[in-house]
């Protein structure tokens, strides 16, 4: 994974919940950094939110839907 990579959140947890955000909702990555096993990830389809959520999720709960090219 990698900075910019679209993603999609592939479980359910109360930290995410409690942001908004929720098992099967995608979103990027938005800092090349991965820090302690998580990346920053705005979730930019959440349309019924009045602010998209960017949130820290573990590199385990996201699965790459598509790889930004180099």
């Amino acid at each position: 994974m990698k900075e910019y990579d679209r993603v999609e959140l592939i479980v359910e947890k109360e930290k995410y919940a409690k942001e908004g955000v929720y098992k099967g909702m995608d979103g990027w990555i938005c800092d090349p950094r991965n820090i302690n096993g998580q990346w920053l990830v705005c979730f930019d389809h959440a349309d019924d939110l009045p602010e998209y959520p960017i949130i820290a999720v573990k590199e385990e709960d996201l699965k790459v839907i598509w790889e930004c090219p180099d």
